[in-house]
This record gives C-alpha cells, structure tokens and sequence, in this order.
C-alpha cells in the first residue's frame, strides 16, 4: 500500500523531472564551434539553423572579425603558419582559445578541425580542463601513416572527446576505434542550398557528364571503355583537366568516340549550375585505392538537387550518399549494363532525378543537417549527465 506521505514524494519528483526537461528542451543550449572554414560565410548557414533549433553559437574562426551575425557570435582566433587550413600546418592561438572557453563558458565544444591538428588538440585539451564536453570530426576515411606530433595530437584529443562524428561511416568508424564508448554518428560538415530543378528540352539519346579532376583515381579511362562498348544514341561532357587529360583524348580517338565527346575545361560553380540543364545523368566511376577513397562529392550531391540521374561506382562514400535514389555498380562489366539499360529506356531517367532531389532534400540541405547535429549533440550532453 503507498502511503499519501509517497505520493507526494512520487508527484514532486515528477514535477521537478518535467521542469528539468522543459529547461532542457526551451532554454538556449550555449555550443562553440571551432572550424578553419566557417570564416566562410556560406559555411555557417548551418550554425543559423542551429540557433532556431535552441542553440546559443560562439563561431570560433580564424583570424577575420569580431562581431554578430543572425543571432551567431563571431570569434576571431589569431592564428599563424600556413594559410591553407587544409594543410593542417595552421597554428591558433592557444591563449586565445582559453580565454574564450573560459570567457564563454559554453555547454559543449564542437571541434570541426581533423583530430590531427594543433587546433584540436589545443581546444580539447582547454575543454576538458574546464569539464567541457567536446565533440571531434573527422571527414578522413582511410586510416594513414601519421607523423609522431600528428598522431600525438590524434590520440590525445579523441582520448578527450565527449562524441565523435565522421562525414561518412568509414570515418566514423575510424573514430570509434580511437574513441571507444562514446556517441558517434555521421554528420555532414555543412548542407547544401536546394536549386531549383531546371527545365530541360526534349531531346534524343542519353547526355551523360563527367565533373571532376583527370586522374587515375576518379575512373574517367573506365568510363571511357564502357562508352566504346554502349550502343545506341548517347554523347558525354567531361568538365574538368588532369595529368591524364592528354591519354584520355587519345583513347576517346582510338575508341571511335571523339564526336560523341566534349571536353569542356575547367567550369566555374556557375557553370557547373548551367551544365545540369544539359544533361540527364552525371556518372562518377571513382575507384577505390590502398590510398584513397571519395569521401564525399558536393558535385553528386549538386546533381542530384538539379533531378539529374546519378551512376556512381560502390566505393568509398558514394553509396551512402546517394542511397537508393541512385545507381550504383560494382565492376565495368555491372557498369556498362546500367548505362546500356539507360540509352536503352530513357524514360527511366527522370523519376531516378526525381528521387535524387527528393534525398537532398530530406538528407543534405542545411536544415537536415542541423537538425542532425542538434539531435546528436543533444546525446553527447545527455551521455554526460548524472543519471
């Protein structure tokens, strides 16, 4: 029997467990992020939704200038060394990120910096001194041999991240390995801006498009073989250069399929946006080596947002990016039969565009990708609470 003296008890704890959720849920959730691109305005799109979303976002950018923009703040960290933050050689002042943690005094540190570098090492380390939980990305997706101070810093910040989360599965699980029992998911780094789909001229045959660098990695020579054995109306757009630029156009000459092919050059992203209304497929036969693997393609996920037909090889992160709204094919002999099938039934194409854009729009556009970040800081914050 339960005494009233109980229920009370029962209903107070109730009363404050709903308190607790609604502060939880309503009140402004403070995060920094620490990224080399978000200097880049188009790059914090993202960080707005975030701030819909309850979160209170202190941008921690290198170099640049202070100030607020659509309810986030910008902090400018002084930095020194190269000035490609790709390069990882990069130096941000670690005075100045301290004084910011502490000055801030934020409910989580989101560190978009490769685990690798100094910045990372410098912001999880004064985070957890403060008893901050961090969360790491990573975007790299094949383990690789590391300098000593590189992997120095790799095992020091995931031995202090409160999360982790790759920009595909391969990455993510690379990070899981280092940073084991911790919340891990993939996230995109930021989303794409849906287009609006063009509007294209009836026309006969299939237009096929290549947008990429001429190299051995991206498959432009495999492609070429399985066009020399397609039959039927078909032509290709190749957008880009390369080292194998001369050896291709030799091979297209050798196949016979010179009139079927423009080399179109470097295009610019504006370009890029006009190619999509000319074609009805972008083929990406990138091929996995011991060295690398395409981790991600804006320019898959830009077709797809213009309904345009997807054929992409199963490697690396290609399959989870286009899922099933796509094509995808395992070896040239499985790739020749899904362009055949293609030339053969064009008809086919646009409910295959249809689905593309329908992916994006649920997947990658700014708002799914907050909406993603959001729900997995939010379990990087509850992982750390009292239970």
């Amino acid at each position: 029997m339960v005494s009233e003296d109980e229920l009370k008890e029962a209903r107070r704890k109730l009363q404050s467990l709903e308190l607790d959720v609604r502060r939880y849920i309503l009140s402004p959730v403070r995060a920094l992020v620490l990224s080399p691109s978000i200097a880049d305005p188009a790059h914090r799109r993202k960080l707005r939704e975030l701030t819909g979303l309850g979160w209170s976002i202190v941008a921690a950018t290198p170099g640049g200038t202070a100030g607020e923009e659509r309810g986030i703040r910008l902090a400018p960290i002084p930095v020194s060394g190269s000035a490609d933050p790709d390069a990882g050689a990069l130096r941000w002042s670690g005075r100045a990120i301290r004084r910011l943690l502490t000055d801030t005094r934020p409910d989580l540190v989101a560190i978009e910096a490769e685990p690798t570098t100094q910045a990372a090492d410098v912001t999880s380390r004064e985070a957890a001194r403060l008893g901050i939980p961090s969360v790491v990305f990573s975007a790299q997706s094949l383990p690789f041999q590391r300098s000593i101070l590189a992997n120095r810093r790799y095992q020091h910040t995931l031995s202090r991240a409160g999360g982790v989360a790759g920009i595909n599965s391969l990455a993510t699980a690379l990070l899981r390995a280092a940073a084991p029992g911790v919340p891990a998911a993939v996230l995109s780094a930021v989303g794409v801006v849906p287009p609006t789909p063009p509007q294209r001229e009836p026309h006969d045959g299939l237009r096929m498009a290549y947008v990429g660098r001429l190299v051995h990695e991206r498959g432009a020579e495999s492609l070429l073989r399985v066009c020399g054995q397609l039959m039927g109306s078909w032509t290709l757009r190749i957008a880009g250069t390369g080292p194998e630029q001369e050896a291709l156009e030799e091979l297209a000459q050798r196949l016979g399929l010179a009139s079927r092919i423009r080399w179109l050059g470097v295009l610019s992203r504006s370009q890029v946006a006009a190619l999509w209304s000319e074609v009805d497929c972008l083929v990406v036969p990138s091929r996995a080596t011991p060295t690398w693997v395409d981790g991600w393609s804006e320019v898959m996920l830009d077709a797809m947002g213009h309904e345009v037909a997807v054929v992409a090889s199963r490697t690396g992160a290609l399959p989870e990016i286009i899922g099933d709204a796509g094509i995808g094919y395992d070896n040239e002999e499985d790739f020749l039969v899904r362009l055949q099938e293609l030339v053969t039934d064009t008809p086919r194409i646009l409910p295959i565009g249809q689905a593309g854009r329908r992916r994006v729009l649920e997947y990658y556009v700014d708002a799914a990708v907050a909406r993603a970040t959001d729900a997995f800081w939010r379990e990087v914050l509850g992982a750390r609470r009292p239970q």
